[in-house]
């Protein structure tokens, strides 16, 4: 249900988020990390930051970091920033301008848009940051040899590794 902008956003953020250094990032050093094009991310970042959720400074030193707290960003705030909040559509069952009543696609998935908004304003950054988290500069299991079932993560102590479900 997410977009590719909405992907990239998420990433870059948890990115940011798990950062050990407190500095700005550069876009271009974001986007090759997160193997994102530069200037996508570059104007995903600019639309985070009109909506105060990272912060960016020009220059030598320049770059973006979180302008909130993890804790603070919540998934709702990220799509909402990038005007990708879902809406109900118009039902289709119409009758000159006026809708007669629900109907049963519209009511399920009025239904299920109603439990991915709670879920995107339930959920924080801090929420996919534990210890156990999959890091956005992971490779996902997508990447991995048929035979592996656990690989190490640059990102935790190597005494952490991941392990990767079968479905």
């Amino acid at each position: 249900m997410l977009t590719q902008t909405a992907d990239y956003a998420l990433r870059a953020l948890i990115h940011l988020a798990h950062s050990e250094e407190d500095g700005y990032h550069q876009t271009g050093d974001l986007a090759e990390a997160l193997h994102i094009p530069t200037n996508y991310l570059g104007k995903i970042l600019q639309q985070l930051g009109h909506k105060l959720l990272v912060e960016s400074q020009r220059g030598m030193n320049g770059g973006f970091r979180l302008a909130r707290l993890p804790e603070q960003i919540r998934f709702y705030d990220v799509m909402a920033a990038l005007d990708l909040v879902p809406v109900d559509p118009e039902c289709p069952l119409t009758t000159g301008g006026r809708q007669i009543e629900l109907c049963t696609i519209h009511r399920r998935f009025a239904a299920m848009t109603a439990k991915y908004i709670t879920f995107l304003k339930e959920t924080t950054l801090q929420d996919v940051l534990q210890q156990h988290s999959f890091p956005a500069t992971c490779p996902g299991p997508e990447h991995l040899p048929a035979e592996t079932a656990t690989y190490p993560c640059t990102k935790f102590p190597p005494s952490i590794r991941l392990s990767v479900l079968s479905s």
